[in-house]
Parts: structure tokens; C-alpha cells; sequence
């Protein structure tokens, strides 16, 4: 099950990937401010397993009064709510993660965010090879992996 740290990690993961391949610079000292900017930039747009259930329960508190006259059991309801909220992703999904905006979509904004940062030193690389790093490594991305 996929929580929010893991969204951390994955963020770590892209900014280690790109400073590893000598893409970027930036002072070791500032790396945990990158990391939490990175975060904060595209942690809202992915969800996981957890916001998925948060979701579903808040969908199944919503509807509740209308299921309850139904011959749905508490575990239907939870799985039928699920189906819902989950097909609002369409093809989004990827180990666990829930992507709001294409994964293209949050690559070109850590791009943007790179460029621009005052905590960035330099880019070594154009904005389309960026972006094609920053996506494999979220396709590639593996929490399981990481212990």
C-alpha cells in the first residue's frame, strides 16, 4: 500500500537520479529544500492507495443515507465507491500512484521548477531530455526496492 512518504521518495529518487547523471547541481546543503519544493510541486497531483481510501470513504459517508435502504453490504458499497473514485484516474495509475495530470505533465512542471529555482546552480541538460529522465525514473520507480 502506497502512502504519502512514498510520494517523498519518489521525489528523491528523481532529484538523485539527476544530479547522479550529472544533469543538475545544486549545494549539498540545499538538497532537503529541493527535495520538499519538488513535493510540494507535484505531490498534489499524485495520490495513492491511501488518498484512494480516503476518498472512497468519503464518497461511501456521502452517499451513505441513500445505500442504506439498499441490500448493499458496508463491503459492496466500499468497493462499488472504490470503482468509482478510481475510474476518475482512467489510465493513470502506475505502481500504486494515482496521477491526476499525466505523468508528461509532471515531468515538464519539475523542469520548469528546475530551471527556475534559485536553489538549482545549473542544468546540463535540455528541457526535453529532463523530462524524459524524470519520467523513467517515475515509470521505473519501485518503493519496494529502495529497503
Amino acid at each position: 500500500m502506497t502512502q504519502r512518504e512514498t510520494v517523498r521518495l519518489l521525489c528523491k529518487s528523481i532529484i538523485t537520479r539527476l544530479e547522479n547523471q550529472k544533469s543538475i547541481t545544486f549545494p549539498v546543503r540545499l538538497r532537503q529544500i529541493v527535495q520538499d519544493e519538488i513535493y510540494g510541486l507535484v505531490g498534489p497531483y499524485i495520490l495513492t492507495e491511501e488518498d484512494l481510501r480516503e476518498r472512497t470513504l468519503s464518497k461511501i459517508g456521502a452517499k451513505a443515507e441513500l445505500l442504506q435502504d439498499s441490500q448493499f453490504t458496508e463491503s459492496d458499497q466500499y468497493k462499488s465507491a472504490k470503482a468509482v473514485v478510481r475510474a476518475t484516474f482512467g489510465d493513470d495509475v502506475l505502481r500504486g500512484f494515482y496521477f491526476q495530470k499525466p505523468v508528461k505533465f509532471i515531468a515538464e512542471q519539475i523542469v520548469q521548477y528546475l530551471m527556475r529555482s534559485s536553489h538549482i546552480d545549473d542544468v546540463y541538460e535540455t528541457d526535453e531530455d529532463l523530462e524524459k529522465q524524470i519520467v523513467e525514473v517515475i515509470q521505473k520507480f519501485d518503493a519496494s526496492q529502495l529497503h
